[in-house]
């Protein structure tokens, strides 16, 4: 179904509903990217908490045992050994290597490899000298990780430490990465419903405002398809006085023209002929100026109002036009002289008026019609008169910012004014 202005109306619920499934496949993948980030987040956060733990390790339980003596066999070896298997060792760290600059391993849990030299790659030798913690997942199939294979995926976090004398040691833990992994998902588990609730109360609540929306647009439609309707018809009923205009004045005239000349042509009513003439050209012109106004723009707003003062002032109505020198836009220029023209309109169809006074001001603009006619009753509507020119002009109006009022008395005449800031 179509409007009669060829638009297809807006069904507020097929409306509604596609904005909703928009929105959901939308809010879904967004969910989706969000959850994938704050995983990435939570298994990053883990692995910090990792990193936090060995350099707990290194400077607070196993640094004040971690002395040169250590490195050696003997009873402060033994100390630190005790301590590493009694405090440090468990379910969140598999094993402890120390490794000098040389990259040889100078004591570890697995007594087996203390003394082996596997070398120290860049970045660890780094780790070493700067004294930062380093994390990475483990290579299980390097020669110096292959005896920890057997505890699975492992995370090696390194931490730069000195003995009491300044020997530079790098402090290595392997710790389970279930142990990242299920802290990873408590992390994440523990934020996902504050982001999935968040985002499905977004979604809900752009279900009244999209129900809203649409129901405005739908109003604004079917306003602007019956302003449109109000405006074919008032076309319809103009065309349909300019006719009757035309059929009962002026070629009634004309053609009363021209029976006089054949019945009788003498002087005195060719000369009575030629001012009935005369008269109906001006009442032609005065239907022409009506219609549509001479060049507007070209000619300029107070030209174009003082021809519509004239064409009162040809049905013997006195007329007062006064006009400021204003510059306004097209658009602005159009309605001021459309409304003009519908008060005078007015005045011919309704008023039966002597005197009309037309006036024009700036800053802020207004324009004034006033009549001395029959006057209206109080609470008259322009569509209870059948203005529906003057509705239409409201409408406009407002559009523009401004405002148009017809006030009026019975037997006191009717004052038009449209004022646009």
């Amino acid at each position: 179904m179509t409007t009669s202005a060829g638009l297809r109306p807006i069904r507020v619920g097929r409306a509604v509903t596609t904005f909703l499934v928009t929105g959901l496949v939308v809010l879904t993948l967004l969910a989706l990217v969000l959850a994938v980030s704050q995983r990435q987040q939570a298994t990053a956060e883990a692995i910090r908490d990792a990193r936090t733990l060995t350099n707990l390790e290194a400077t607070d339980v196993i640094g004040p045992l971690l002395t040169d003596e250590a490195l050696d066999a003997g009873a402060a070896r033994e100390r630190l050994d005790a301590v590493v298997r009694d405090r440090v060792l468990g379910s969140h760290i598999v094993r402890v290597k120390v490794w000098d600059s040389t990259g040889t391993i100078r004591y570890s849990d697995d007594h087996a490899l203390i003394g082996v030299h596997f070398g120290i790659p860049e970045d660890e030798l780094e780790a070493l000298r700067t004294g930062r913690t380093k994390a990475e997942v483990s290579d299980l199939n390097a020669a110096e990780n292959r005896d920890e294979a057997r505890f699975g995926k492992l995370l090696q976090v390194y931490q730069g430490v000195r003995t009491p004398t300044g020997t530079r040691l790098l402090f290595e833990t392997y710790q389970p990465y279930s142990v990242i992994t299920v802290a990873s998902r408590r992390l994440w588990m523990s934020s996902l419903p504050v982001l999935l609730g968040g985002l499905v109360l977004l979604y809900l609540v752009q279900a009244p405002l999209a129900y809203r929306m649409a129901s405005r647009l739908r109003t604004a439609q079917d306003e602007r398809e019956s302003l449109l309707l109000a405006t074919l018809a008032a076309s319809d009923r103009e065309r349909a006085t300019i006719a009757a205009d035309l059929h009962d004045g002026i070629v009634q005239g004309l053609a009363g023209a021209s029976y006089t000349l054949d019945a009788t042509p003498t002087p005195a009513v060719a000369r009575t002929t030629a001012a009935d003439l005369r008269r109906w050209v001006r009442e032609l012109r005065s239907l022409v100026v009506t219609i549509t106004p001479p060049a507007l723009h070209a000619q300029g707003l107070a030209t174009s109002l003082a021809d519509l003062g004239a064409t009162l002032e040809l049905r013997g109505v006195d007329v007062t036009v006064e006009v400021d020198e204003v510059h306004l836009p097209e658009a602005v220029e159009s309605l001021v002289y459309r409304t003009a023209q519908e008060a005078v309109r007015n005045v011919v169809r309704h008023a039966s008026a002597s005197h009309v006074s037309l006036s024009l001001t700036g800053s802020p603009l207004v324009l004034t019609v006033t009549d001395d006619g029959v006057g209206i009753e109080a609470g008259d509507s322009p569509r209870r008169r059948g203005s529906v020119g003057l509705e239409l002009l409201t409408a406009l109006a407002e559009a523009q910012g401004g405002t148009l009022t017809v006030t009026g008395a019975p037997g006191a005449g009717t004052t038009l004014r449209l004022e646009v800031p």
